[in-house]
C-alpha cells in the first residue's frame, strides 16, 4: 500500500525532486503506520510492535528513528516504481513493433 501511494504520489506531481518525493513517502509510511498500530495495537490489543521505549514516540506506535528511516528507504520505493514504469514503456514499444 505504501509503495502504491508513493508511485501515485510521483505521478501525480510530475516527478518532483528526489529530496521531496523521500519527504513525502516518509511521512506517508509513518502516517500508516501510526493509523494500523492505533488499530491493530491499541484497539484490538495484538501489541505487535511498541516504540515506547524509544524516544520521541507517539503512543508507541510510531518514533522519529523509524520516520527517518522510511526517509532514506523511500528513495528505494521512488527507483524501483519508475524502474517499473521504464520497463512497461519497454514492454509496450516492443509489442507495438
Amino acid at each position: 500500500m505504501c509503495f502504491v501511494l508513493i508511485g501515485i504520489l510521483d505521478e501525480v506531481q510530475d516527478h518532483p525532486p528526489l529530496w521531496l518525493q523521500m519527504l513525502e513517502g516518509s511521512a506517508i509510511v509513518t502516517v500508516l503506520e501510526l493509523l494500523v498500530g492505533l488499530v491493530v495495537n491499541r484497539w484490538l490489543g495484538w501489541n505487535v510492535w511498541d516504540y515506547s521505549d524509544m524516544p520521541f514516540n507517539l503512543w508507541g506506535q510510531v518514533c522519529l528513528q523509524f520516520a527517518v528511516a522510511w526517509f532514506f528507504l523511500s528513495a528505494a520505493a521512488v527507483w524501483l516504481e519508475n524502474a517499473l514504469h521504464r520497463l512497461a514503456a519497454w514492454l509496450a514499444h516492443r509489442r507495438g513493433r
